[in-house]
C-alpha cells in the first residue's frame, strides 16, 4: 500500500505507529493510499495529531487509532502506560478514533462535499500492538484489533478487510467502490494538510511559524525518495529544490546517516540551522575533508551544478554507502547552468550522473518569484524559471545612475519609499555585483552603519531591523523579499550570464536594479540575443 510520507518521521517515538507504519506498506494493495498524520517535522493542526493514519480505499475511508503498550481501563477511565507513569484518565481509544473521525469527516466534507451525499462511507479501527483488550461494550469485535490478531502486523491486512465489511453494514448508503476521481479528490484534499511544513526563513525566527503548502509537483518527488536509490532532481532558480532537498534530508534521516552538500558556505551555514537531527551532516563541499573516512548512508547535493565536475564527483563518490554506483543519493540541479556557464560545467560529469540517477525535472513551478520578475529574467537570460506561482508583483524597477554616489542617492529613496509602506529594513537586501565592500555605493548611503554583512548574519537569529548587503556568489541559494541590485557595470554582463541570473532570482516580490553608464545598452543586447536565439528575430 502506498503511503504518505512514504518515510516515517524521525520525531515519531511511538514504536507502534512504526509497527503499523511498516505494516500497512507491506500490504500488497495498489489502489489504497494510507497517511500518516505525524508528518515532518511537526503538526500544523492539534486536531490532525489526534488520528493516527487515514486510509483511503476502493471501499471505504478508514480511520485507524494505534495505541502501543499497557492500555487499561478502570472505573469507566482509560490509562495507557506503564504503572507508576501512567497517562490519564482519558477517554477511551474508541472514543477518541469515533471523535477524530467525525470531526475529519466534517472537514474534508466541506472541500469535496458531503461524504454521505457523496455515497462515501467510513469508519474506524483500533489497534492495540501490545496488549489484548477483553470484550465489552465500547466496542464490537469488528472495530478493534489487539496484539494477538494484529500479529506484528501480519494480521493488519485481514483486520481492515473485517473492519471494512463491518461498516459498510452500517453505511447502507454507500456507493461502492468510490469511483477513482472521488478517491482523488478527498486524497488532494487531505494531502496539503498532512504535506504542509514550516518555510526555511520561519525554522531561523521566532515569529509566528509560516508553513509553505508542497505543490503536487514536489510531493510527487517526495513519493519517489522510497522507491528509487538515485535521483536527480531539476528545476530553475524560484522552483524549491532547497526546500525540497531540506524536506528529504528529513526524511531519510529516520533511516541512517544523511551528509547534505552544496558549493556555498552561506547556504550550507543556512541548512545547518534547519537540518539539526543527530544523524544529519551538513558541510559545504570545501570542508568535506573534515568527515574524510566516514561513509553515509545517504547523499544530498544541493546546487550540484555548481560540482559537476568529475573530481568533484570522486570525492561524493568516496562519501557515500555504495559509491555513486550503487549508493543513495539525490542530486539538486539547477539545469539553466549548462547554457549561463557552459565553462564551468562538464558536460562528461553531467553525463555520467545521468547514467546512474532517475532523472526528473525540469520542476515547472517557480514557487519564489513573481510573475514579472520570472519574465524579465527569462527577457534577458533566456533561462526558463518554470510557471510562477507567487503571483502577481511589481515591475522590476531600473534605475539609470551616473555614479556612485547618485546610486547611493537612489538607492536611499527607493528604500525610504519601502519603509514607509511597512517595509522592514531586514527584509530588503542590497546584493552587489562587484562584491566589493570598499567601492560599494552602499558605503555612501545613509543607511551605511546599520546595514549588515550577509557573511555575518547567515545562520543567526536576527533581531535587528537592518538591511543585509552582499556579494552575488554569497547569496546563492537565499532570498529576500526585496533584492536591490547595485555596483552592475557593463563588464559584468560580458559572458557573466550567471550573475545576472542569480542576482534577479533572489528576489521574493520585488527586484530593483541600479544601472550604470553603458550598462542599460548591453542588457538590451542580450534581451535581443535571446530573442534571436528563439528565433523571433532574424
Amino acid at each position: 500500500m502506498r503511503i504518505i510520507p512514504s518515510e516515517i518521521s524521525n520525531s515519531t517515538r511511538s514504536q507502534a505507529e512504526r509497527s503499523v507504519f511498516a505494516a500497512l506498506k507491506a500490504i500488497p494493495d495498489d489502489e489504497s493510499v494510507a497517511l500518516h498524520t505525524v508528518h515532518l517535522p511537526r503538526h500544523h493542526r492539534k486536531r490532525v495529531g489526534e488520528i493516527d493514519f487515514v486510509v483511503i480505499t476502493p471501499d471505504i475511508l478508514l480511520f485507524i487509532e494505534v495505541k502501543g503498550g499497557r492500555v487499561h481501563q478502570r472505573g469507566g477511565k482509560w490509562y495507557y502506560g506503564p504503572p507508576g507513569r501512567e497517562d490519564g484518565p482519558k477517554e477511551s481509544p474508541f472514543a477518541q478514533a469515533s471523535g477524530g473521525m467525525h470531526e475529519f469527516e466534517r472537514e474534508i466534507g466541506a472541500l469535496v462535499g458531503n461524504l454521505r451525499d457523496r455515497g462515501v462511507p467510513s469508519g474506524y479501527l483500533v489497534v492495540t500492538t501490545d496488549v489484548d483488550i477483553p470484550r465489552m461494550t465500547e466496542f464490537e469485535p469488528q472495530q478493534y484489533l489487539g496484539a494477538t490478531a494484529y500479529d506484528g502486523g501480519r494480521g493488519l491486512a485481514q483486520g481492515i478487510e473485517r473492519a471494512t465489511r463491518f461498516w459498510l453494514a452500517q453505511n447502507r448508503w454507500a456507493r461502492t467502490p468510490v469511483s477513482v476521481s472521488m478517491r482523488k479528490k478527498m486524497l488532494e484534499a487531505i494531502r496539503p494538510d498532512f504535506d504542509r511544513v514550516p518555510n526555511l526563513q520561519s525554522r531561523l525566527t521566532h515569529l509566528d511559524v509560516a508553513f509553505e503548502r508542497l505543490t503536487n509537483e514536489q510531493l510527487d518527488r517526495l513519493d519517489d525518495l522510497e522507491s528509487n536509490a538515485r535521483l536527480i532532481w531539476t528545476g530553475g532558480a524560484g522552483t524549491g529544490k532547497t526546500f525540497l532537498a531540506a524536506e528529504a534530508a528529513r526524511r531519510k534521516s529516520a533511516h541512517g546517516t544523511v551528509l547534505f552538500t552544496c558549493a556555498s558556505t552561506t547556504l550550507a551555514t543556512h541548512m545547518s540551522r534547519i537540518l539539526t537531527d543527530d544523524t544529519i551532516t551538513v558541510l559545504p563541499f570545501d570542508r568535506l575533508d573534515e568527515v574524510q573516512g566516514r561513509v553515509f548512508d545517504q547523499l544530498i547535493v544541493d546546487e550540484a551544478q555548481d560540482l559537476m565536475t568529475l573530481e568533484s564527483l570522486d570525492t561524493l563518490e568516496a562519501l557515500v554507502s555504495g559509491g555513486l554506483a550503487e549508493g543513495r543519493w539525490i542530486f539538486m540541479l539547477d539545469q539553466n547552468n549548462q547554457v549561463l556557464t557552459p565553462d564551468t560545467y562538464d558536460p562528461d560529469a553531467w553525463g555520467y550522473v545521468r547514467t546512474l540517477g532517475l532523472e526528473y525535472g525540469p520542476m515547472k513551478r517557480n514557487c519564489r518569484n513573481t510573475v514579472q520578475i520570472v519574465e524579465e529574467v527569462r527577457s534577458y537570460t533566456g533561462a526558463n524559471l518554470g510557471v510562477a506561482s507567487a503571483g502577481e508583483g511589481e515591475p522590476v524597477r531600473f534605475a539609470d545612475v551616473h555614479d556612485t554616489q547618485g546610486e547611493a542617492s537612489l538607492l536611499d529613496d527607493y528604500v525610504n519609499e519601502l519603509v514607509r509602506e511597512g517595509v522592514s529594513p531586514r527584509d530588503i537586501t542590497l546584493l552587489s555585483v562587484s562584491g566589493d565592500w570598499a567601492t560599494s555605493s552602499a558605503r555612501l548611503s545613509q543607511r551605511a552603519s546599520k546595514i549588515e554583512r550577509f557573511t555575518d548574519v547567515v545562520g543567526t537569529d536576527r533581531t535587528k531591523h537592518r538591511l543585509t548587503w552582499s556579494s552575488v556568489p554569497d547569496f546563492k541559494g537565499h532570498e529576500n523579499h526585496v533584492v536591490c541590485l547595485i555596483d552592475l557595470e557593463p563588464e559584468h554582463l560580458e559572458g557573466r550570464l550567471d550573475a545576472l541570473y542569480v542576482a534577479w532570482t533572489r528576489a521574493r516580490a520585488q527586484l530593483w536594479v541600479a544601472l550604470r553608464p553603458g550598462t542599460r545598452p548591453v542588457l538590451a543586447d542580450l534581451g535581443v540575443a535571446v530573442l534571436t536565439r528563439k528565433g523571433r528575430l532574424k
